[in-house]
Parts: C-alpha cells; structure tokens; sequence
C-alpha cells in the first residue's frame, strides 16, 4: 500500500511540474505563413550534412545499430516532435548578405520551432527523400559522418542556391532546458509505464486553477499505478 501511494506522490509530481511548464510554453501564436519553397532549397545542403551528422551522433550516443532500429531513428530524424529530430530546433536561419542566399546557424540551446524552424524541417526532409535505405545501412556498416555526406548529400549539395530578396528574419529564442527535460520525463514515463497524458486545449489550459490541474494530475497518476499493478499481475 506504501508503495502505491510513494509512486501515485511521484507521478504526481512529474505531471504537476509538466502541466506548469506546458503552461508557459502557451504564448500566443504567430500566424506561420507558407514556407517558401526557395528558402528551402537555399538551406538543404547544409541541413542534409547537418542531419548526416546528427544520426551519425545519435546511433553512437544511444548505441543504435540494428537495422530496425536505425530505421526507426531515421524516419523521425527530420520531425521536432521526435527525441531524434529535436536537433532542427536548434538551427537559427540566417541571410548575412540582404538579397543573397540562406544559411544555417546552430545554437547551444534547443529553440522554439516555429517558421525557421519549419523551414529546416522541410529542408531535411526534401533532402533525405530517397535516401533513408543509404543512410541506414551507411550507418549499419559504422562508417564515418564525411563518408555519408559524400554519398548522401552529394546531389543536393550540386545545386546551386537560390537567393531571396524578401526574407524576413525570426530571431532564435531558446526554451528552458527544464521545460525540455520534463518533456522527456514524462515521455519516458509513458513509455515505461503506458500511462498517457490527455490532450487538452490551449485554452483549456489557460483556464485551469491549481486545484484542476491537481486533479487532473491526480486522475493521471491514478491510472498510471492502476496500468502498473495489471503488468505486475500479468508478469504473475
């Protein structure tokens, strides 16, 4: 019984803290207007030995090298939602001369994704397409990042780079690194646990006391101990 309520107060507690950070992330959002389609094309080299890189990384760091598992890694390496993507957020968009080209400036701290952010996402994705079965299994067969870009970006990297004569800059704001980790905590809790959190509105949030999101949190960790007993019982 003791340990039911130690572990309901812990999960409690991650979720309390969750739900607090969510709610200052919810600023009001800008309007994202189309990505152009030059502005893409002006980055995707850099952004495709950039995402080279970032794999390579990835696969060494967590120890990825089976098959599967690269694969997995590659289909979310493009996508800020995923743990392996996260990286595009952490490229600020530049233009250093007025009308000239684009290019790409990585930061310390992850950003929040907003148009820049998009633009690097599509940039990844157009310049990979095609390429995922090389990468994996350049990646499978442990050979080095320079050795992958020659083979994967070679192409992309051929083309010349439009420049913009309209381009509005988006200053880069960097997220608080708590906020970030309390993500993956609760990540790491659904994917342990099966406990999953409800999506709620924006302003459905905005509108909540403490003592709702208490019990919503309450409501959460409930289910999350109640999933827990099942799979101890099953292991039974």
């Amino acid at each position: 019984f003791l340990q039911g309520v130690s572990f309901q107060r812990s999960v409690l507690g991650v979720l309390m803290a969750f739900l607090r950070a969510l709610l200052l992330l919810l600023t009001p959002l800008e309007t994202i207007a189309a990505v152009s389609k030059d502005a893409i094309a002006s980055i995707q080299c850099q952004v495709c030995e950039a995402a080279v890189e970032e794999a390579y990384l990835y696969a060494r760091d967590f120890k990825v090298t089976d098959e599967d598992g690269l694969s997995d890694m590659v289909d979310g390496l493009c996508s800020v939602k995923n743990k392996e993507g996260r990286w595009v957020s952490k490229y600020d968009v530049i233009q250093e001369d007025p009308g000239g080209p684009l290019s790409i400036e990585k930061q310390e701290s992850i950003g929040f994704c907003r148009s820049e952010c998009t633009v690097v996402q599509r940039a990844c994705q157009n310049s990979l397409k095609g390429k995922e079965e090389d990468l994996v299994e350049l990646l499978g067969r442990n050979a080095g990042s320079k050795k992958i870009k020659d083979k994967v970006c070679k192409k992309i990297c051929g083309k010349k780079r439009p420049k913009l004569a309209n381009w509005k800059d988006e200053p880069f704001e960097a997220r608080d690194a708590k906020e970030v980790e309390t993500e993956d905590m609760i990540a790491k809790m659904k994917a342990e646990t099966g406990m999953g959190m409800k999506m709620y509105k924006r302003e459905d949030l905005m509108s909540m006391s403490e003592g709702d999101m208490e019990t919503m949190a309450a409501r959460e960790a409930f289910a999350s101990e109640r999933n827990a007993q099942r799979m101890s019982e099953q292991e039974l």
